[in-house]
């Protein structure tokens, strides 16, 4: 209100006036005092909770980051052996593999080692009766991971090789070892002749999911 409607409300209802001018008087105090501070009080329950989650999470960080360390080295230690023992079952290329991430530089172990499973992974899926063996959703999978740029293959390298690159392999393990379990037969009779043949026809049904 103006000064002439003031003037004329005091007239005709001095009470409302009165009630009117209090409130006005109300509101212009708060007006005049700060917000408060949002700053929480020393030893707030809520703020040493969240400090305590802050200290949590980061603790589990470096833990996550501490055993990823531990089996990249683990694997760059192991590799060489592993590849040399599974030479007739792995893609020639793979040896190489290894030998050129030796000229590379890399920021940590952890980005060598996810940069030779990738390597691997692509290696052993160029076979496609490697990429036979997978489940379909393996398989979609598999296709994803083929499309990402070399960055987010690193990232997601140590998945795809537990998850999809192991299973693979042991199954083709299982494989030949029936195979050469079978082979094992000598002068055998038509009954062991047929229980080879199921069981070479069973494991490569089984692990390499073909089909007779």
């Amino acid at each position: 209100m103006d000064e002439k409607e003031l003037a004329a409300l005091k007239e005709a209802n001095p009470k409302a006036y009165d009630s009117y001018m209090a409130m006005k008087g109300d509101l212009d105090k708060l007006k005049a005092t700060p917000p408060p501070k949002n700053d929480p009080p020393q030893n707030d329950p809520d703020d040493l909770a969240k400090k305590a989650a802050l200290q949590r999470e980061a603790d589990e960080k470096r833990a996550a980051g501490e055993k990823q360390l531990e089996g990249a080295i683990n694997f760059l230690v192991s590799a060489p052996e592993w590849v040399k023992t599974n030479a007739s079952l792995l893609p020639k290329g793979i040896d190489g593999i290894l030998t050129q991430a030796e000229k590379e530089n890399y920021g940590s172990k952890v980005e060598k080692a996810n940069a030779i499973k990738v390597g691997i992974i692509s290696e052993f899926f160029a076979v496609q009766a490697n990429v036979d063996s997978l489940t379909n959703a393996q398989k979609v999978a598999l296709e994803d991971f083929k499309k990402l740029t070399k960055d987010k293959k690193q990232e997601q390298a140590q998945q795809i090789f537990d998850q999809i690159f192991e299973p693979a392999f042991e199954g083709l393990k299982k494989v030949k070892r029936a195979e050469l379990v079978a082979k094992g037969f000598k002068d055998e009779s038509t009954g062991e002749q047929a229980y080879r043949d199921r069981l070479v026809k069973g494991a490569r049904k089984h692990f390499l999911r073909e089909k007779h």
